[in-house]
């Protein structure tokens, strides 16, 4: 189960212009009022929120807050697969199966088409990782160019989108996750940025 924290951030960069209530950011990501008075306060300090009506909040920094959940983020540990596929095999596998989207390098290469890539980093729901595993190839001890990170959260799919026909974690879940790696992750994460032009980077 991810932070309320982590789900909060999220939300708000997913629709950055929306004005938000603690009521309707509670709902949206199950976390009680209380936690999510106390995030959004700590945001309000931080000057990542502001508040410009009695009970309403605006983003105004998103790169600030792109930076706290970035360092807060850590991924689940993957699960590598052995494939001999293709690219447009994998490409049409992903496409047509349900709660699996690309991340990382793959995400931003679909993209950008920056920093070439032969890897497919990829979300999968829990429950569908087995069928997945076996329709992309098989399990491996040791990496490999497919590597499924399992979503503990359905959250991580919100603003999900298809690119290129391919199903694609939402650019600041993928920014994120570029910068929470390390090495060229965060350069990377700058470029999809720079290129999408939604992160102000």
């Amino acid at each position: 189960m991810e932070s309320a924290f982590e789900k909060t951030a999220r939300l708000l960069l997913t629709e950055p212009q929306k004005r938000w209530t603690g009521t309707e950011i509670s709902r949206r990501t199950g976390f009680s009022r209380a936690m999510t008075s106390r995030i959004l306060t700590q945001l309000e300090r931080e000057v990542v929120v502001a508040k410009p009506y009695k009970n309403q909040f605006i983003l105004v920094e998103p790169i600030r807050l792109l930076m706290l959940w970035s360092s807060k983020r850590k991924l689940p540990p993957p699960i590598y697969v052995r494939t001999i596929k293709s690219d447009s095999d994998l490409d049409a596998i992903i496409s047509r199966t349900g709660g699996v989207a690309a991340t990382l390098f793959r995400g931003a290469w679909l993209r950008t088409q920056y920093m070439r890539t032969t890897s497919y980093e990829l979300y999968v729901a829990t429950e569908r990782i087995e069928r997945v595993t076996r329709s992309l190839g098989r399990v491996s001890r040791s990496p490999e160019r497919v590597s499924i990170y399992p979503a503990e959260d359905d959250a991580v799919f919100l603003g999900s989108e298809k690119v290129g026909g391919v199903p694609a974690v939402s650019i600041p879940q993928n920014f994120v996750d570029l910068m929470s790696i390390g090495g060229s992750g965060p350069r990377v994460a700058l470029q999809l940025g720079t290129v999408t032009g939604q992160l102000g980077v």
